[in-house]
């Protein structure tokens, strides 16, 4: 019986060493450390039609866990990171939570696609098991969120995304169409849209630009309320005055971003949400501006 055992596992062995670069998952050089950090703070807001006032405080870090560009399963490379949210809430008045503090924790795991050689057209697929919630009700928290995104790497001026999204539990709609791009306008003028963030930027210096940005801070957590489990919901639209520096010169592989924001919210919703398919909205808030400033530092490249 040993010696069978003992044989099979030489073969499995043999068997995985012919076969060892269909999959291959390395660390980062930088080996597992931070390498993009964000704090956002929104000023305490008064309710335009009630007596609550909002505010928040949020942080985020994330961790790369594989080497996007040396990981690879087959002709897929892939990509592993964690990412962690903790939003401190100022609530009060008529909105009433049990806790304040809510978090988010996902690990997205992404499979990268080279449709064209050289990696400027590539088709990627994430899959992101995240939790978001306030710690008192974890089993309904959990979420397994979806991304389809086509790139495409034109030139040096232009390059662009679509693709759809699609987060069964918390979003609003199922299923979401997408675009992000960046785009140089000009050699001095850089317009893009990332994630929630439109921006547009002029370039001072090699490493410095400046311009206005809009952009779409909050959340969609599961909280205890004193009625039950509800999903809530912040929603603001900010406007603001952004500015990012090169940490490293132009051409250097270490390249590092550091941004800062100050601007107004110009709209804020807080909603809660039935836990029902359809997400049916209990009630709605509706704040009054409030200052916002905001510091990221980048390292994802």
């Amino acid at each position: 019986m040993h010696r069978l055992f003992l044989a099979l596992l030489l073969i499995f062995i043999g068997s995985a060493s012919a076969q060892d670069e269909l999959w291959t998952l390395r660390l980062p050089d930088t080996a597992v450390l931070p390498s993009y950090v964000k704090a956002t703070w929104i000023a305490k807001m008064g309710e335009r039609h009630g007596g609550s006032h909002l505010g928040l405080q949020d942080y985020t870090v994330n961790i790369p866990i594989a080497d996007g560009r040396r990981s690879h399963v087959g002709k897929c490379w892939i990509n592993f990171q964690g990412n962690a949210t903790v939003t401190l809430l100022d609530v009060g008045g008529e909105l009433n939570l049990r806790r304040d503090e809510v978090f988010v924790f996902s690990l997205p795991i992404t499979l990268i696609y080279p449709v064209q050689e050289g990696g400027d057209r590539r088709l990627m697929f994430t899959v992101i098991p995240r939790y978001a919630g306030d710690a008192d009700c974890a089993a309904h928290a959990w979420d397994l969120s979806i991304v389809l995104d086509y790139m495409v790497h034109r030139n040096e001026q232009l390059s662009y995304s679509i693709g759809l999204a699609a987060s069964p539990r918390f979003a609003e709609y199922v299923v979401v169409p997408y675009i992000t791009f960046a785009w140089h306008a000009t050699p001095g003028w850089l317009l893009r849209l990332r994630g929630y963030q439109l921006a547009a930027l002029y370039a001072c210096s090699d490493r410095l630009r400046i311009g206005p940005s809009i952009s779409s801070e909050g959340g969609s957590w599961m909280v205890s309320t004193p009625e039950g489990r509800r999903i809530f919901r912040v929603r603001s639209l900010t406007a603001s005055l952004t500015a990012e520096y090169m940490l490293s010169p132009t051409g250097d592989k270490s390249k590092g971003i550091l941004s800062a924001s100050i601007g107004s919210t110009l709209a804020t919703i807080a909603e809660f949400c039935h836990r029902n398919p359809k997400r049916d909205s209990i009630s709605q808030r509706h704040y009054h501006p409030g200052l916002v400033l905001s510091f990221e530092l980048d390292f994802r490249f």
